[in-house]
């Protein structure tokens, strides 16, 4: 890895794919090159300015150097008081197995999201366990627990994975979802197919920024579409960057945005303008500070406002947070959602029409028609 800004800018600010695009690819689309032996690497669009990948080195300046502020309460007490977790029960099988509106969803935790809407079932960035960690003995640790286990969700069509951090894609996860539901369809992006097919996951469908795919000859009417996110890749030491990272937009009678992991980056107002507007988004608030070390790689509250606004969402909810200890941000755990609940106010006073961006808590099973103005 390496370990400065102009480092990482010289290694790929001159890379280029060779291929025709129109307008929109020729401005958000992902640099490849080739390196020894075949290998393919990518990075983010060098018209970005602000994206460089975040090295060893300044993270051991930031672990090292800067105050740590997330006070995590170790009394369960408080945690629960705080941010409670509805454990899932047979009311809320029976809820999640015949959805009560057009749209229903529920926050599983940090990056894990169940959504429903238009007789179908998405699962995004699969997390279960305890620990976000190659290993159960160490590594980043859940403070709050998941309100369910796979066993408890109903039938999911297809699964979305942003990119193969620990934190957002486990392997147990993996092969306890294609265990379960045998016809469930993987979209992940480019390079990441081989990783999947080893644990036999054979409805494997891999895509690049732009690509758009429909769920199955039965659904047409269903298209899953991989949208750019400013952001990086790594499962092990020698794998950075061989793999892509991406958002997703599915649009069937209703649009739902999922953003990944990201920076803030000029592609947002393009995914607004093809594929919005969103009926419903889950971006993420959390994991920001300290900003000089994340701001590449995570948006915060005010910026998440903004990807909200410009994707053109009707209504979103915040996760990234409030669930994982040890993920290297410093921000108070709650201060997500309360500054989220500010900037959304700032941004209303400007734009009368803006829709609503809220929290929920882990395990909510919720409706946009009972979450319209709710505040957490």
């Amino acid at each position: 890895m390496a370990c400065c800004k102009d480092k990482e800018r010289s290694e790929f600010d001159n890379m280029a794919e060779g291929e025709e695009r129109d307008s929109l690819r020729e401005i958000h689309v992902p640099v490849k090159k080739t390196g020894l032996f075949g290998s393919v690497y990518y990075n983010n669009p060098p018209s970005w300015k602000e994206w460089y990948k975040p090295g060893a080195l300044p993270f051991l300046k930031m672990k090292c150097l800067e105050k740590n502020e997330a006070g995590i309460p170790s009394n369960e007490e408080d945690l629960n008081k705080e941010l409670p977790v509805h454990k899932i029960d047979g009311e809320g099988k029976k809820t999640l197995e015949r959805p009560k509106s057009d749209i229903q969803y529920m926050w599983i935790g940090h990056a894990t999201f169940l959504v429903q809407f238009d007789d179908i079932t998405v699962l995004t960035d699969p997390v279960f366990l305890y620990r976000c960690s190659p290993v159960q003995v160490v590594g980043p640790y859940r403070y709050r627990p998941t309100p369910c286990e796979i066993e408890d969700l109903p039938k999911i069509d297809a699964v979305i994975v942003s990119h193969n951090h620990y934190d957002h894609l486990e392997h147990d996860a993996v092969i306890k979802l294609n265990n379960r539901f045998s016809k469930i369809k993987w979209y992940v992006p480019e390079g990441t197919k081989t990783w999947f097919q080893k644990y036999d996951c054979n409805n494997v469908k891999e895509m690049t920024w732009w690509e758009e795919n429909t769920l199955s000859d039965e659904r047409l009417d269903v298209k899953f579409c991989c949208v750019p996110a400013q952001h990086w890749s790594q499962r092990t030491p020698i794998d950075a960057m061989k793999s892509l990272w991406c958002g997703w937009v599915i649009k069937a009678k209703h649009t739902f945005y999922y953003s990944g992991d990201t920076g803030y980056c000029p592609v947002f107002k393009t995914i607004g303008e093809k594929y919005g507007p969103m009926d419903l988004s889950a971006i993420p608030i959390g994991c920001y500070a300290p900003r000089d070390f994340m701001k590449p790689q995570h948006i915060g509250p005010k910026e998440a406002v903004m990807v909200h606004e410009e994707v053109g969402s009707k209504f979103s909810v915040g996760i990234h947070w409030g669930t994982f200890n040890g993920l290297g941000s410093h921000e108070f755990y709650l201060e997500p959602r309360d500054l989220l609940i500010e900037e959304v106010e700032k941004a209303k006073k400007v734009n009368k029409n803006l829709g609503d961006f809220i929290t929920v808590e882990h395990g909510e099973i919720k409706t946009i028609d009972d979450s319209v103005g709710a505040k957490l």
